[in-house]
């Protein structure tokens, strides 16, 4: 340390007497030096102040500024669409049985839930008053026409008579009046017989195919009318299950579309059905339309009545490359473009957004197919906390996976 010290002073006493003798050689030196002094004690103040300040701030800023996004990476996945709701399991055909005429109902042939035959005769009428109508109608219509075969001799006894001059003309028209009206009698009588046969055979209700007495609703011994519902009967033509849609969901729904339903009666079984019809009409107290899905019920496990939950497969898209609709940048009608995120591996959750050009497929409830211009793997942005630009640094973080399967109610 002492020989620098000595060094140190050496190098001082040189640079004064340096500066001693140029101050007396030239009189403005010491003036001249004392602003090389000060200015360059001010270039080094100013570069000390942007490197400590201004440099330090200017890190700060780009730090600050780098975008904050959230990616998911792509991948083929399946794609399901539902619309879930609520109804109830009714037969195909559900008649309401009633008789043709009036009198007392005598007696039932089957039991409720009994499985009846094509035309078997479900329950009777007393018969005692159609088959006394029948029993007149046919003893008229035998003395008409009796009546009638009396005018036909008659006419011929006449008529040959009149030939032998021995009858006039007036008398040979009138037997041939009388012919003429009892031949309408003999046929207003045979229409009075068929009449009285037909509400005979009306005495009796037949089942109209195949099918279950689902409920008995007048008992025998009751007098019934034409308007009176005797019983409920439902044809054997299927099971349907039907749901009162809103106007407002109605427009989703088409027919052929297939359903699966469950039922509080048969816990872990589900039924499988497809969409038959929906009522060109809505209801104007309700504002629903009647939807019917024909279901599967060869166990016969479903009864007309019981309450379900269906849910309606309204698209069904198998292994293809989807993205959030509002990722996609539409620059015109034929121009679209997807953000990802190319990752630095030098800094991770960092990297440089990429505007990928794309070609779109079928556009789904809140999501878009991807044809072609995204990889399996590529991270796209599906939320962003500013603007995006081709080039620019964001930090990101990589989205929960979620399964693709949209429920509506």
């Amino acid at each position: 340390m002492s020989i620098l010290k000595q060094y140190y002073y050496k190098f001082v006493q040189v640079i004064v007497y340096k500066y001693s003798q140029l101050a007396e050689s030239s009189p403005n030196f010491k003036k001249y030096f004392k602003i090389a002094v000060i200015s360059v004690l001010a270039v080094l103040l100013a570069l000390i102040i942007y490197l400590v300040f201004f440099n330090k701030a200017k890190v700060v800023e780009e730090k600050q500024e780098m975008i904050s996004v959230k990616v998911k990476k792509v991948e083929k996945q399946d794609y399901t669409d539902t619309y879930t709701t609520m109804g109830t399991i009714k037969g195909a055909v559900e008649n309401e049985m009633r008789f043709e005429i009036d009198g007392q109902l005598a007696s039932y042939n089957y039991k409720e839930g009994s499985i009846i035959p094509k035309g078997s005769v479900i329950c009777s009428l007393d018969p005692k008053d159609a088959m006394t109508k029948a029993d007149y109608a046919k003893s008229k219509y035998k003395s008409e026409v009796s009546a009638y075969n009396s005018a036909r001799e008659r006419y011929k006894v006449y008529e040959e008579l009149y030939t032998m001059k021995a009858l006039s003309e007036s008398k040979l028209f009138e037997a041939k009046y009388e012919i003429e009206s009892a031949e309408s009698k003999v046929k207003a009588t045979l229409s009075e017989v068929e009449l009285s046969q037909s509400n005979l055979a009306k005495t009796n209700l037949i089942a109209p195919s195949d099918g279950i007495l689902a409920e008995v609703i007048i008992k025998p011994g009751d007098y019934i009318t034409p308007q009176d519902v005797v019983a409920k009967f439902i044809s054997d033509k299927g099971t349907n299950f039907e749901v009162d849609v809103p106007e407002k969901d109605v427009y989703k729904l088409a027919v052929g579309q297939a359903v699966t339903i469950t039922c509080d009666s048969h816990q872990g079984k589900t039924f499988v059905g497809k969409l038959t019809e929906i009522a060109p009409t809505v209801k104007e107290r309700t504002r629903t339309a009647t939807v019917k899905v024909r279901v599967e019920n060869d166990e016969a496990l479903l009864r007309s009545g019981m309450f379900g939950r269906g849910t309606i497969i309204l698209k069904e898209l198998k292994d293809v490359m989807l993205v959030p609709s509002e990722s996609i940048i539409s620059l015109n009608d034929n121009v679209f473009l997807v953000p990802i995120v190319i990752p630095d591996y030098r800094a991770p959750g960092e990297g440089v957004v990429q505007m990928r050009p794309c070609q779109l497929g079928e556009k789904l409830t809140d999501k878009t197919v991807i044809l072609q211009g995204l990889q399996i793997g590529d991270m796209v942005v599906i939320e962003t906390q500013g603007q995006l630009s081709d080039g620019i640094k964001v930090k990101f973080l990589e989205a929960i996976e979620d399964k693709v399967d949209q429920t509506q109610n």
